[in-house]
Order: C-alpha cells, then structure tokens, then sequence
C-alpha cells in the first residue's frame, strides 16, 4: 500500500545523541563501511526488479510477497548504483515503507553504503525529509557520522542541498562539543554551506560557539560577510539579520585575525549589490570605513552606490551628516566626478528588468537629476579624461536608448490617438442623429425621458472634451519639440501618454453612460431593468479590466499623485494667479451692484 511523505520534525528530546570522538568513527576510513556477503546472493533479475518497484512505489505487502526467497532480501543490490529497498523507498519519500523495513532490519543493515558512498540516511538528508531521517536515526545513532559522497557528513549534504528543517534537525543531534567529535575543518565546512545556501539558523548557533568562524575564508577565499555583501537586499532570507549581527560579533572577538581588507571588499561589494543592512552594521561596527576608497579605480562608497543605481544605499550614505560633502570632491582615476557615473549606461539589457525602453530612459533621467542635487555647480562643467562634461557623457552614452525610447513612446501615442480618434467620432455622431421628440413623456424606465436627454447630453460633452484632451496629450508626445533631440525629456514625454491615457479612459467611462442613455431613449419599449442590466456588465468590465492591470494602473496613479505634489505651490500661483486676480477685481464689482 501506498504511503504519504509526510514531514515532521522530531522532538528535540527524541533525537539520539553522539556520545565521543570513538565512539561515532567520523573518519571514513574508521568507520568500516559494513560489505555484506549476502549482496552476493544469486538472485533473479526479475525478482529484483519486482523488489525495486514495490519499494519505489511502497506497496509494503508486495514487497513482502517477493521476500520470501531469499532471507534479508533488503540487503540485496537491486541495480548497478547497489541500492537497496531502503534507498529506493527513502529516495522515492515513502515513509511508511521505510518504517516497516527499518523495524525488519539490524542497526548495522543501515549503515550499507550504494556505491557512491551515500547511506540511506544520506539519501534523507540530501532529500530532506526530516520524518525518515527520524526513523533512521533512532534505529543506529552512528548514522549522522557516517560519511556519504564526497566524504561529506549529512548535515553537509543536506545544507549544500539547501534543505533548512534538515539541517536543523541534524544539528540538533549534533554534540554541543562539536569541536571534540569531528575536524574543525568540516565545522568550516558546514558553516559556509549554510550560508551559501541561506540556512541562516545553523550558521548563527554555530558563529555563537565558534567566533573564529568570522574570519575565516572558504575555499574560493571569501569571508562570510563578503559572501552575504554579494546578495541584494531584494534576495534577502528570513534570519539574514541574525547571522550578519552575529558575524559582527564573532568578528568583534577576533579583531587580531580580522582582515580589514576583507572587510573593506565586503563593505564594496554590498554597496554594489544593494544591501544596505550589512552597510547599516558596518558604519555602527567600523565608522571610519566609511572614507574608504577603492584603490583599483579610486572611487568610494558613494560613487559605487551612484554608478550601480542602488538607491537606497545612496540615501543611506546622505544621511551620514556632511560626510558626503567630502566624498562628492573625489574623482576617480579618469577624473570622472559622482555626476559622471550617474551619466554612465553600462550594460543595460543586464542592469535592469525592465520590459520597454522607455521606463528605463525615464529612471536614468531621474537617477541623473537626483545626483545634481548634491553635486556643486563647478563640478557639473568638469571634464573627464576624454574631454567630456556629465551632461555630455549622459547623452553619449544613452544616445541609442533614447532615440529607441522616444521611437517606442510615438508608436504608442500613435496607436491610442487612433483609439481616442474612434471614440470621439461616435460620440458626436451619435449626439447630432439622436431624435428630439416627446421630451416630457414619462415612459422611459427609471428617469423621465428629459433627465434621460439630460444624461445623455451631459455623457457626450464630457465624453468629447475627456477624449479631445487625451488625442491633444497623444499629439503633443508624437509631434517633434523646439528643443534638440537628446534635451527631449523621455520623463515628460511618457508623463503626456500617461495622461493620454487616464483622460481617454475616463472618456470611455462617460462613453459607456452615454450609450446607455441614447438606447434608453431611442428603443422606449425597453424593460425597466435593462438599463440597469447594461450598465452592470458595463461596469463588470471595467472592474476585470482594472483587476487584470492592476498593477499598471497603480503604477499610473502613483506617479500621477508624485508629479502632481512635486508642483509647488508657486507653479500654481503662476498658473492660476490671473484667473484669481480677475475674480477678485470683478467679485467687489458684484457686491457693490447687489447692494445697489
């Protein structure tokens, strides 16, 4: 019969602990890997096959019927790789096979090895599955010591694997004196596949207990803290936070072995990448890092931040207080200033996910903008090496991005002016052929046939202007500016689709009520309850429409409200100052003739 693979982790009270160096035998070559003669028993192909299926499958009770010739058949080699039924049933996740077969056997049958060198509890490591590893290990305790493939131990092969539960469940079988019961290099071993593969948990109980951890090197000679610099805040695991404040720590002990080197890498590297808690812990931990300065190309903590448009470290520095007044007078070996590497575009189709040209064009312009902010007037007409000033090098190097970007935004503006074109014609049309007649009569459903000519009227005039708005915004991005074509915002070119498109979208709304409206008086034999129908389904499409994209349309608001709350309050003084005035001038006017 067939069995779940059910996972549940053991109590910790539960699980056998190793109780000396001797007594476990780490070292392959002590541990006497168990060759057993009954492998060489001659049996049938078929019957091993039969055997393999019924582990692979867990059917306990056939397994059982092809068991009766010959004895111990679980210790019988089904294939060329030697697995036996355990490592069939263990690697297939059958569970209560496993269990069933494990009652069968002797402690020592759990030890044979395939000819990779793995056990079956090996197999459960590397598979992961914590409820028969449970199993095995409370038949043999020798198991967790016994080394699989690779000469690696199972709680190595189950954090290369990436497997969390395991591996805490393996450790906690682990003695607290892990140092006395195997070499201080496996200890290495294990710590760096743990962070290799995010099983944060493990690496902090072991940095706890082993602080020279901090410092050490794997073989690829990274530290820990590079190794955690080179992941992006966006891929940050659960429990990153513990095991960075426990490096911190660990490194605090060891300041003697500490590599300042290593250390300023590390800090490079993150800024690179983004993470901004390691940043964060080594400006509490080692301040004056904060100066460093990359010796191979003479740029600091800000112009990597800049370079790699990694905003949130950028903002993290600036708040450091008036450090960064230093930091912007740094130029790097090819006298490129901040201003420079923010005008820089290298490798773009790598640097960013982004699906249209045009989105990127617009982040590089504000990226761009942004490092003005802070950078003085004098060095914004500094030239580098090749004789070129930021705003030039900017446009150098997105010449092709731009041309690409504006050619993509006039397509587009094209395409929906074209829509917008469609939806005005047949609201005008459908205003000058709708009939006059019987205005007051009151049987149309719902409203009085006036309030329905009212509706109407009032639909088709605000369907016109919305959609007369949106093909001005369309023609406005599509007709060529007075300005040079690199000086041609992409920023404000897509902000006038943007607006295109909320005003035609808008004007298809009114278009909808209006619709409603010119059938409800054309067809008065209508039901009372089709109005209402129509603009159900209506609306229904709308709400799916909206559903699908919401993720654009949240994206348009978003930015519509930020462009909208970056006009200061002056602008709007400018724009509306004659309208009001005006006002003003004729509003005492009217009081003067009311009192009169």
């Amino acid at each position: 019969m067939a069995d779940s693979d059910a996972s549940i982790m053991p109590a910790a009270d539960d699980i056998p602990k190793a109780e000396n160096f001797t007594q476990v035998g780490v070292v392959s070559e002590e541990r006497g890997r168990l060759q057993v003669q009954e492998h060489k028993i001659s049996v049938s192909e078929s019957a091993r096959r039969k055997i393999h299926i019924a582990a692979a499958s867990g059917n306990w009770i056939e397994a059982l019927s092809y068991s009766r010739i010959p004895s111990q058949w679980w210790r019988i080699p089904l294939n060329g790789r030697e697995m036996t039924a355990l490592h069939v049933a263990v690697s297939m996740r059958k569970t209560s096979f496993a269990e069933k077969l494990v009652n069968c056997m002797e402690m020592h049958d759990l030890e044979i090895p395939m000819v990779d060198g793995n056990t079956a509890f090996c197999l459960a490591a590397m598979t992961g599955n914590v409820k028969i590893a449970g199993i095995l290990l409370r038949k043999n305790r020798r198991l967790p010591w016994i080394r699989g493939q690779n000469n690696m131990l199972p709680i190595q092969l189950a954090s290369s694997a990436g497997h969390i539960s395991m591996a805490e469940f393996l450790f906690q079988a682990l003695p607290l004196d892990l140092h006395n019961s195997m070499p201080f290099q496996d200890i290495a071993n294990l710590f760096f596949f743990t962070i290799d593969n995010n099983i944060y948990s493990v690496a902090s109980k072991l940095l706890n207990r082993y602080p020279k951890l901090a410092t050490m090197e794997n073989e690829g000679g990274f530290t820990a803290l590079q190794m955690l610099a080179q992941i992006s805040s966006s891929q940050e695991a659960i429990g990153d936070e513990d095991i960075v404040r426990s490096l911190f720590k660990g490194m605090g002990k060891e300041e003697e072995s500490l590599n300042y080197a290593k250390l300023s890498t590390a800090m490079f590297d993150a800024a690179k990448y983004g993470n901004t808690m390691i940043l964060k812990f080594i400006f509490k931990y080692y301040p004056e890092l904060l100066f460093e300065v990359d010796s191979t190309k003479q740029r600091n903590l800000l112009h990597i931040a800049i370079l790699h448009r990694q905003e949130a470290v950028y903002k993290l520095i600036l708040k450091q207080g008036d450090f960064k007044n230093m930091m912007v007078q740094l130029v790097d070996f090819n006298d490129n200033n901040v201003l420079h590497l923010a005008a820089k575009l290298d490798k773009p189709e790598q640097k960013f996910g982004l699906s249209t040209n045009y989105v990127q064009m617009r982040t590089e312009e504000t990226w761009f903008k942004e490092v003005q902010k802070i950078v003085p007037p004098s060095m914004k007409t500094k030239k580098n090496k090749d004789g070129l000033t930021p705003i030039e090098l900017f446009h150098q190097s997105h010449k092709e991005l731009h041309k690409e970007s504006a050619s993509e935004l006039k397509s587009l503006a094209n395409t929906l002016i074209v829509v917008a074109t469609l939806i005005i014609t047949l609201g005008i049309s459908v205003a000058i052929t709708i009939p006059l007649n019987d205005i007051d009569s009151t049987l149309t459903p719902i409203f009085r046939k006036k309030t329905w000519y009212i509706i109407f009227f009032i639909s088709v005039g605000l369907e016109t202007s919305f959609c007369a708005a949106s093909m001005l915004f369309y023609a406005s991005a599509i007709l060529p500016s007075n300005v040079e074509p690199q000086d041609e915002s992409i920023r404000l070119q897509e902000n006038k689709v943007r607006f295109g498109s909320v005003t035609l979208f808008i004007s298809a709304g009114f278009m909808l009520v209006a619709s409603i409206a010119s059938a409800t008086l054309i067809f008065e034999f209508l039901s009372s309850w089709s109005p209402y129908f129509t603009f159900g389904v209506g609306v229904l499409v709308f709400i799916l429409h909206f559903t699908l994209d919401h993720a654009l349309w949240s994206k348009y608001i978003s930015h519509l409200v930020l462009t909208l709350s970056k006009v200061t309050p002056v602008k709007f003084e400018r724009l509306f100052g004659p309208i009001s005035k005006v006002y003003k001038s004729y509003h005492p006017l009217q009081k003067r003739r009311s009192l009169n």
